[in-house]
């Protein structure tokens, strides 16, 4: 029987960050030939760049994109995946926000322009990573966007079931102070909170997909299997930021998002919600400007049974913006 690691056939490449000292920041690659144009991914608060890659037939939105012609590459932002912070888990404070991810993002972007001889690449953010391209596109840099992709996105709007979970239980009003560096993450915990968002009865996901997916996660994280039960850990900075969005209050200006841009996202999504998106949607000062919902599907729709879809309506949209 094949593996998940017998899918698993992304090269990596580890850039130097220029923020940190001795970060060396991974992104993974698919069809990364210096001729193609490249479509950069950016992941979101829990899952690092396998998410995009998930090591499975079909399930992978990278390979989708390198085979509509592109160089595809998702990077893992500091403390994410295989980008290793030494310490991590001991750090007292939330580590990694989004204006450190833009950081990153905006390393990896001048890599990318370098590697492939171009002024500009495609852009997917997915979740927090659609706040930190957002964040890119609208900043010093946005002109290097050809196209924009939004998956899952959160701009601002209250969210009382976030808020819930990130307020200090003594005062609502707060974010809780408990949060340290990084927190862990186990198959068990994501299988509840992605379950939450499917109707009884509904087989939106398939197993084998969903285990591809944490066991490489795992896999990244060379401390994982020491912890009871086995997991890996994730950044919590970006808990930071959602406080913010979830709050109403906006991490960035999308006036200030001129380049094409799509926002995607499935229809029983509790963190991206549809009100929230149209409203961003509303204020793209983008000409051209879509959105896509795509109904059964949540949070992770990318990663479930409609993951096609996702990857086929981001490349049509991509394909008209960003020539291979």
């Amino acid at each position: 029987a094949m593996t998940w690691q017998d899918h698993d056939t992304a090269t990596s490449h580890f850039i130097a960050s220029s923020d940190v000292p001795d970060l060396r920041l991974h992104l993974r690659a698919h069809h990364d030939t210096p001729e193609r144009a490249p479509i950069l991914f950016v992941h979101g608060a829990t899952y690092a760049s396998r998410l995009y890659d998930v090591p499975h037939p079909g399930a992978s939105w990278l390979k989708a994109t390198a085979e509509a012609g592109y160089a595809a590459y998702a990077l893992d932002i500091r403390g994410y995946g295989k980008s290793h912070v030494p310490g991590l888990g001991e750090k007292p404070h939330p580590y990694a926000r989004g204006t450190d991810a833009v950081a990153d993002i905006t390393d990896a972007v001048r890599w990318l322009c370098h590697r492939h001889n171009r002024d500009q690449i495609g852009l997917v953010g997915g979740s927090w990573g659609s706040i930190t391209t957002a964040m890119f596109a609208s900043g010093p840099s946005g002109a290097k966007v050809a196209a924009l992709v939004l998956y899952a996105p959160i701009h601002a709007e209250v969210n009382a079931g976030w808020l819930f979970f990130l307020s200090d239980p003594s005062d609502p009003q707060t974010l809780n102070t408990s949060f340290r560096g990084a927190r862990p993450v186990c198959e068990a915990t994501t299988r509840t909170r992605w379950d939450a968002e499917i109707p009884a009865g509904q087989n939106w996901r398939d197993e084998a997909v969903f285990q591809a997916l944490v066991q490489s996660s795992l896999s990244d994280d060379p401390h994982a299997a020491h912890r009871a039960p086995p997991a890996f850990l994730a950044p919590n900075g970006t808990l930071l930021d959602l406080w913010e969005a979830f709050n109403a209050r906006p991490l960035y200006d999308p006036s200030r998002i001129v380049c094409p841009t799509l926002l995607i996202r499935g229809g029983a999504d509790t963190t991206s919600t549809r009100s929230d998106t149209l409203a961003l949607l509303d204020r793209l000062s983008a000409t051209h400007k879509r959105y896509a919902e795509l109904a059964n599907g949540a949070h992770f729709a990318s990663a479930e049974r409609l993951g096609p879809q996702v990857f086929s309506i981001a490349n049509g949209f991509l394909q008209d913006w960003v020539t291979p």
